[in-house]
């Protein structure tokens, strides 16, 4: 059930990329929020860092992504997706717990995304969402 969510969650990712960037949104300030030091944290501020440089190697894809993920999100649809996110920072979090975060990304030209990640037990993602508002 969870592989199909992740599916859901990147294939909702995807329009938004297609219809949402051009919709624009009012441009935040410059400031962020602290990614937490946590399991999903660090891995949140690895996808921070990742999507300003795409395409992101498969080896390194393996790395952060759960092998459940990346059955669901092939590493080509990833960086595919990945590429139209360049400098996505984090603007608030609305839950913190070890293994999951919710809050609001957004992107230079304005666009904010409501974004969900977590990770599996061996600290992996294995879910990623990022809906625009």
């Amino acid at each position: 059930m969870r592989s199909l969510s992740v599916l859901a969650g990147f294939i909702a990712l995807l329009a938004a990329l297609v219809t949402g960037c051009s919709a624009g949104g009012s441009g935040g300030g410059e400031k962020g929020v602290a990614v937490p030091d946590s399991p999903v944290g660090k891995q949140l501020q690895w996808y921070l860092d990742a999507v300003n440089r795409t395409p992101i190697p498969d080896g390194e894809l393996s790395e952060h992504l759960s092998e459940t993920f990346l059955k669901g999100v092939p590493a080509a649809k990833f960086n595919e997706l990945a590429k139209d996110l360049a400098g996505l920072k984090l603007e608030e979090l609305s839950s913190t717990k070890p293994a999951e975060l919710v809050g609001v990304t957004s992107i230079p030209a304005g666009q904010k995304y409501d974004t969900k990640i977590s990770v599996d037990d061996a600290g992996k993602i294995d879910y990623l969402l990022l809906e625009p508002r």
